[in-house]
């Protein structure tokens, strides 16, 4: 199942298209993986954040949404807050592991957690996002 979500999540936006998101193989589990594409390189060679950022929301906001599908169909994410933490250059292609997402339906938010790790498992970047959920249309 989660092939065919990440192939919809490619699918689904041009610009995952243009950054050549792809998938990869870790775990017995396929994940969303950022290329090391000159076009992604920052100043200094390594890949530019906004690059990293993206595809770990794309990720996220994606493992989300099929949660909702599966389990609460009908909620749908109006906004989010984020926090990423760069805790090395990527040096690299960069693969990202994102937690199930945690619902507080009180408070009608979910959490998720989206680690970038370079080819070699280590640890590049964690992106934390709080989504602000709807019930219905936006």
């Amino acid at each position: 199942m989660n092939a065919m979500r990440l192939a919809q999540t490619l699918a689904s936006n041009p610009f995952f298209q243009f950054a050549k998101l792809g998938t990869v193989n870790k775990n017995s589990e396929e994940h969303l993986r950022l290329g090391f594409d000159s076009f992604l390189k920052n100043h200094i060679g390594t890949l530019h954040a906004g690059a990293l950022f993206t595809v770990a929301q794309a990720d996220a906001h994606s493992n989300l949404v099929h949660a909702l599908e599966q389990h609460n169909p009908g909620w749908k994410v109006a906004t989010y807050t984020s926090q990423i933490f760069y805790k090395r250059p990527a040096k690299g292609p960069v693969w990202v592991n994102t937690t199930a997402p945690t619902m507080d339906w009180e408070k009608r938010v979910a959490h998720t957690v989206s680690t970038l790790n370079s080819e070699t498992d280590e640890p590049v970047a964690e992106l934390h996002i709080e989504f602000r959920l709807i019930q219905g249309e936006l």
